[in-house]
């Protein structure tokens, strides 16, 4: 039989302790991590649905519910996002006229005109 000295057994415990909180520690670092990469995917695609469907408002045109659908499918393809993670017709049209109104190039009755078509939307 082999005798190990005592503080070699209380060093390979404390070793394979010390081991478990260091990936216990890590994981919840790296689990935290993808989250936060997922949600900046989120926040970059849907800043590109609302680049795409603004130059159609300056020439004072509509897009569909078909359209916001078709763009919403393909902008979560491009992204690896779900669908319903990203903006509805009511967010998309909330935010857009909450440009529309913060924007200080646009008179008041153009900003009023903006936001009755985005209304239609909705």
């Amino acid at each position: 039989m082999i005798h190990l000295p005592e503080n070699t057994v209380f060093t390979a415990i404390f070793g394979v302790l010390l081991s478990l909180i260091v990936y216990l520690i890590t994981r919840q670092y790296f689990a935290r991590h993808g989250k936060s990469d997922y949600q900046k995917k989120i926040e970059i695609a849907n800043n590109e649905m609302l680049y795409s469907i603004r130059p159609l408002l300056v020439e004072k045109k509509v897009p569909s519910k078909e359209i916001l659908v078709a763009v919403r499918y393909s902008t979560a393809k491009k992204y690896g996002v779900e669908q319903n993670d990203l903006y509805d017709e009511f967010s998309l049209t909330s935010d857009l006229i909450n440009e529309t109104i913060a924007n200080s190039f646009l008179t008041s009755d153009e900003k009023l005109e903006f936001c009755n078509l985005l209304q239609s939307i909705k």
